[in-house]
């Protein structure tokens, strides 16, 4: 092994410009047109398919016998109508929490007007006027906190 080569097999590319690894010790003695020959014939053979989803594609699908494409099918079916009612479940219980939120911040809001207006009548004009600011404050915060985690 002279000018610069080693005893280590180098990756090859095959037909599409990929690299490959070196091919096992077992075919490396072979002549190169055998070893070639031996290697294409399994990548024939040899078929990668790779899919994304909970559903097979039809060629995969066509490979089962009918109950079993059924049942696949049904499955699918019922996969995604669970997940469809679990999304509404869930879109529905914080659309009614939001509510409740609400309507509490308004009975609260509402409740420290009406103490204030008391405080006032009662004749503590400075501090009925400042728990209804403070109450008018934490409603602006409330509305601007609201705001911005809606625009995130």
């Amino acid at each position: 092994m002279s000018d610069g080569q080693s005893a280590v097999p180098q990756e090859s590319e095959d037909a599409v410009g990929m690299s490959s690894p070196p091919p096992p010790a077992s075919i490396r003695d072979l002549p190169d047109d055998q070893r070639h020959e031996l290697i294409e014939y399994f990548r024939n053979i040899i078929h990668v398919e790779q899919t994304t989803g909970h559903m097979p594609p039809p060629s995969m699908l066509a490979a089962y016998e009918p109950d079993v494409q059924t049942i696949i099918v049904d499955e699918f079916a019922k996969h995604g109508q669970h997940r469809r009612t679990a999304e509404t479940t869930i879109l529905n219980a914080s659309i009614q929490r939001d509510r409740l939120g609400m309507w509490l911040g308004f009975v609260l809001a509402f409740t420290l007007l009406l103490i204030g207006g008391a405080i006032i009548l009662s004749g503590h004009k400075v501090e009925g006027l400042g728990l209804i600011a403070a109450d008018a404050g934490a409603l602006a915060v409330v509305y601007i906190v609201d705001q911005r985690n809606r625009e995130n």
